[in-house]
C-alpha cells in the first residue's frame, strides 16, 4: 500500500483571526478510504466548531504504529491519538500517558449506545479513557459449495470441524486454508482455543504475562490443536502464502474454510458473496461462556493534552451515530454504536449479532500482548502448527520468551 501521511487545518467557517482555540490529532488509516473519511469527519467538526483550529494528521497503518510510542511519551503530544483497545491502552494509562474521559460520558449517552463488551476495552479501573470507534468479528468462513461437495454441515463444535476436516481432504478439497507466512491468522487458531477452553480472563493474563505457558491448561489447549495436525486440517500449500494470497483458495474452492477477521471480505469478488458462509468459531466446552475475537479501533486524549476542552467536544463529536457509520462503512468495519447503521457489506449484519451474543472480547494475540513478545511467540506457534515442534517443546520456547519479555512470576506461575 502507499504511504501516506497528511495534515489538515480545517477551521471552520471564520478566518484565522477568529480563531479562539487549537486543537491537533493524529490518527490512523488503512485505506484511502479511511482517509479520506477521517477528512471528511474533520470538516464537519470544523463547520460544528468554527472557533477551533483543527489540525488533523492522518498516518498510514504501519507508520503510524512506528510513531506512536514517541507521541505517547513526548512532551508536547497530540490532543487526541488513535489507538487499539485492549492492553496498549491499559498500559498508556498506567505509564500516565491518557486522560481520563470524564466529562465527554456525562456530556452525552453515547456510553449507553456501546455493547458492555466494548467499553470494558477502553475502561481501567473503572473509568473511560478511550472512545471506541468501530470494531469486527472474527469467524470461521466458509465455501458452501465445497462443503456440500463433502457432504459436510458447517461445523458448531470442535469434534465436528475434525469430521469435517476428515471429509473434505477424502472428497479432494483442502479443509482449512491457514495464511501462515504472515504468522499472525495461525495465532487467531490459538487465541480461540484458548478462549474456548480456559475463558476470557485466562487468556489475557496469559497474553499480559501473568501465567506461565506451562500450566496445564495450556497442555490442554495444545493437545486439542494437535488434533486439528492430526486431522491434517490445515493445508499445506497455503503455508507459504499471506493472507491475501490465500483468500481464492477458499472462494474458488480450493478450501473449505478459513478462520479471518471480517475485513478480508473487501477482497472477495462480488460474483462470490452468496457462495461464502459465515459461523463462530466452534463450541470445545459444552458449559463454556462464549468470548470472540473482536479487535477494536478507538479515540483518546493524551494525559498532556494542551486543550482538553476542545478534545473533549472531539471525541463527543466522534461518538455520534453518523460520524462511527461514516468511518465504520470506509473500512467495511462495525461502527462501536449500536444506533449507527450499519453498512450493506456482505456478512457485517451476522457478524454484529455474532458479536452481540459475546460475554467479552479479545483484541487478539498481538494487541493483548506486548509487541515483543507477540513477535518472537508467534513463530513458535507455527512451528508447532506444521508439526515442526511438540506440544512441550512449544510450551517451553514460549515460557521462556515470556520470562525474558515479561520477567519471572512471584508465587503460583
Amino acid at each position: 500500500m502507499r504511504l501516506f501521511a497528511l495534515c489538515l487545518v480545517l477551521s471552520g467557517l471564520l478566518g484565522q483571526s477568529a480563531w479562539a482555540a487549537e486543537l491537533t490529532a493524529v490518527v490512523l488509516s488503512v485505506n484511502p478510504q479511511q482517509y479520506l473519511a477521517f477528512h471528511n469527519a474533520a470538516q464537519q467538526f470544523s463547520a460544528a466548531h468554527p472557533a477551533i483550529k483543527l489540525t488533523l494528521r492522518v498516518v498510514e497503518n504501519e507508520q503510524y504504529k512506528r510513531e506512536l510510542p514517541a507521541m505517547l511519551s513526548s512532551a508536547s503530544p497530540p490532543d487526541v491519538l488513535f489507538m487499539f483497545g485492549g492492553v496498549a491502552l491499559t498500559d498508556a494509562v498506567q505509564k500516565g500517558q491518557l486522560a481520563m474521559l470524564d466529562r465527554p460520558g456525562q456530556a452525552n449517552d453515547w456510553q449507553q449506545h456501546m455493547p458492555p463488551a466494548l467499553l470494558r476495552l477502553v475502561t481501567v479501573e473503572g473509568k473511560p479513557y478511550g472512545v471506541p470507534l468501530s470494531y469486527y468479528p472474527w469467524a470461521i468462513y466458509y465455501n458452501k459449495l465445497a462443503l456440500a461437495k463433502a457432504g459436510v454441515a458447517p461445523p458448531t463444535t470442535f469434534a465436528e470441524l475434525l469430521a469435517s476436516c476428515d471429509r473434505l481432504r477424502a472428497a479432494g478439497v483442502a479443509p482449512i486454508t491457514i495464511a501462515a507466512k504472515d504468522l499472525w491468522p495461525l495465532a487467531g487458531w490459538f487465541d480461540y482455543l484458548d478462549l474456548r477452553m480456559n475463558g476470557l480472563e485466562f487468556h489475557q493474563q496469559l497474553l499480559q504475562g501473568k501465567l506461565s505457558w506451562l500450566r496445564p491448561q495450556l497442555a490442554q489447549v495444545f493437545a486439542a490443536w494437535q488434533q486439528l495436525r492430526d486431522h491434517h486440517c490445515y493445508d499445506s500449500d497455503s503455508a507459504a502464502l499471506d493472507w491475501r494470497a490465500s483468500l481464492p483458495m477458499l472462494y474458488n474452492q480450493r478450501a473449505g474454510m478459513m478462520l479471518m477477521g471480517s475485513f478480508w471480505t473487501g477482497q472477495l469478488p462480488s460474483r462470490k458473496i452468496n457462495e461464502i458462509g459465515m459461523i463462530a468459531f466452534p463450541k470445545i466446552a459444552a458449559a463454556e461462556s462464549t468470548y470472540e475475537e473482536a479487535p477494536a479501533d478507538v479515540l483518546v486524549m493524551t494525559a498532556k493534552a494542551a486543550h482538553r476542552q476542545e478534545a473533549e467536544q472531539f471525541l463527543r463529536f466522534f461518538a455520534t451515530p453518523a460520524v462511527q457509520a461514516a468511518l465504520a462503512s470506509a473500512t467495511g468495519l462495525l461502527p462501536a454504536r449500536q444506533d449507527a447503521p450499519v453498512a450493506n457489506a456482505p456478512f457485517l449484519r451476522q457478524g454484529r449479532t455474532l458479536l452481540n451474543h459475546a460475554g467479552g472480547f479479545s483484541q487478539f494475540f498481538d494487541r493483548d500482548s506486548h509487541a515483543e513478545f507477540a513477535a518472537r511467540a508467534m513463530p513458535i506457534l507455527r512451528e508447532f502448527a506444521y508439526g515442526q515442534l511438540s506440544a512441550m517443546e512449544a510450551q517451553r520456547k514460549l515460557e521462556a520468551e515470556r520470562n525474558r519479555d515479561y520477567g519471572p512470576l512471584s508465587g503460583k506461575p
